[in-house]
């Protein structure tokens, strides 16, 4: 069958739009051939870059912020509750202590919240955790041992307590010590800037992908036995991972629950550390589970030194992308803790 020239015509036009498009795609995500690529460039604004430790954009067009990781120790026990802050945190670590309790550790990067707390004291894993992010992360707490203080001062991160930054902290009168200690974030780093800080943007920990790619299962729920005496359980509920608390959603200060957009669970050796306080293994290799869009992967993480940043692998070998917005890493302990998710 031949073609009539009107059809030859319209078969140019369509191959010729569909050619245009997929250049088009290409110039768009800084990949066609270097000339279309610097005319595209010249009339399209690039889309700004996303907050480094959680892949996601700030939004109308906002550029993520270049400055450090602050992270800031915060208590777990009923004592404490509300806790304040913690939707603004980028990324949350929970890690074991003594008497089989568990701290947070909230990491701030995109945004600086004026009231972060209850504020704790610091353990030799709260830097091990850190130093991955950046050349000289920041670090808030209150007191630690003489031993763990030394040692958080040696290895790299930037210390500004409440003695040596008291301006960026205040207390709560009505509430009870030790649970009434609060820091604001945005003058910590008014403070860092003034101890002559590295005030350079961190490094990215975590890969991200929209879509979720390779074998996954089906997850609603998690629990996780840290302990004896403390068990972590999350919920997907509206299109995100809810922290339970008795029976019910965690709530913070204003009310709202602790929801993030991705649950990792990273399986640590612990073993005994300086006085009563656990020592949490850092570097190695485990088992990690990614609970991501009502969705579980199961996977590994290794991680050679302090120095290098933690990979996250899934058992084919690829990286393991999570959802672009707030991580939740789970440090649960290899020796005492389980992992239990359902469908």
């Amino acid at each position: 069958m031949s073609l009539t020239n009107r059809g030859k015509i319209t078969i140019a036009v369509v191959a010729s739009a569909l050619v245009l498009v997929g250049v088009g795609a290409l110039a768009l995500t800084g990949n066609a051939p270097a000339p279309l690529q610097r005319l595209v460039d010249t009339f399209v604004e690039p889309r700004p870059d996303p907050c480094p430790l959680t892949g996601a954009e700030l939004g109308r067009g906002r550029e993520a912020p270049s400055r450090p990781v602050v992270a800031v120790k915060i208590g777990n026990t009923e004592a404490a509750y509300p806790l304040s802050g913690l939707h603004d945190a980028d990324v949350i670590y929970e890690e074991l202590v003594e008497g089989g309790l568990t701290r947070f550790v909230a990491l701030y990067q995109c945004h600086a919240p004026a009231r972060v707390g209850p504020v704790r004291s610091a353990r030799t894993t709260d830097p091990r955790i850190l130093l991955q992010y950046g050349d000289q992360p920041i670090m808030a707490y209150s007191g630690a041992a003489p031993d763990v203080t030394e040692y958080v001062d040696d290895v790299g991160v930037l210390s500004l307590t409440e003695t040596s930054a008291n301006a960026a902290y205040t207390r709560d009168e009505s509430r009870v010590a030790p649970h009434n200690l609060y820091v604001s974030i945005r003058s910590l780093y008014r403070e860092a800037a003034r101890a002559g800080g590295e005030m350079s943007a961190p490094d990215a920990v975590f890969r991200f992908a929209e879509e979720l790619e390779g074998r996954s299962k089906r997850a609603r729920t998690a629990s996780l036995t840290f302990s004896f005496a403390t068990t972590a359980e999350w919920r997907w509920f509206a299109g995100r991972w809810v922290r339970q608390f008795a029976g019910a959603p965690f709530a913070l200060d204003d009310g709202e629950a602790l929801a993030v957009d991705n649950v990792l669970i990273q399986e640590v050796v612990v073993k005994p550390g300086i006085g009563a306080s656990p020592d949490v293994t850092l570097t190695g290799s485990g088992r990690v589970w990614l609970l991501r869009g009502g969705r579980v992967v199961v996977g590994g993480w290794s991680r050679r030194s302090l120095d290098d940043v933690t990979a996250f692998r899934t058992k084919q070998g690829d990286d393991l992308r999570l959802k672009p917005g707030t991580v939740f890493v789970e440090l649960v302990p290899k020796e005492t803790g389980e992992v239990s998710v359902g469908r």
